[in-house]
């Protein structure tokens, strides 16, 4: 369902980021700086899934938004069906909230548990982590672009 330009976005810049960060604390032998990322940034992710929900509730209720995107085909297909820019936005925004609830969840699973994992294996699920926050973030404002562009159009 991607194109390529928002496969690069979406998917590699933050496999990168992630690379680097995990390939910085393995050389600054800083194992905690991933994971104080990781608390920092939770909040602002909590706070996104609330907006999210929001945006999606919007979307949903507005009927001028409705109109303009439920006569409007796209070039995607979802199984072999060719969609309207309203359930493409639907799913962009469901996707969102499915991903932001499943960092918030993995997070507080994760402190949980004790913390005595081997610092290798805990940067590597920090890393994985670090690269779903910036798969969030990156989605999030294409999604955001979208709406933008579909409220703008007359």
């Amino acid at each position: 369902m991607l194109k390529k330009g928002e496969k690069r976005f979406e998917i590699y810049i933050p496999a990168i980021i992630a690379i680097t960060s995990f390939i910085y604390s393995l050389i600054s032998c800083n194992y905690i700086v991933q994971f104080d990322f990781i608390k920092e940034i939770i909040p602002f992710i909590e706070t996104l899934l609330g907006f999210t929900l929001a945006a999606l509730t919007l979307l949903l209720s507005n009927n001028r938004i409705e109109e303009k995107t439920r006569n409007y085909p796209m070039e995607r297909e979802i199984r072999g069906k060719t969609i309207t820019m309203f359930q493409f936005l639907v799913v962009l925004y469901s996707y969102l909230i499915i991903c932001e609830t499943i960092l918030c969840i993995l997070y507080y699973i994760a402190t949980l548990f004790p913390t005595s994992v081997n610092a290798i294996i805990a940067d590597i699920g920090n890393s994985f982590f670090i690269w779903g926050v910036f798969h969030v973030l990156f989605s999030t404002l294409r999604t955001a672009s979208n709406m933008y562009h579909i409220t703008i159009r007359k």
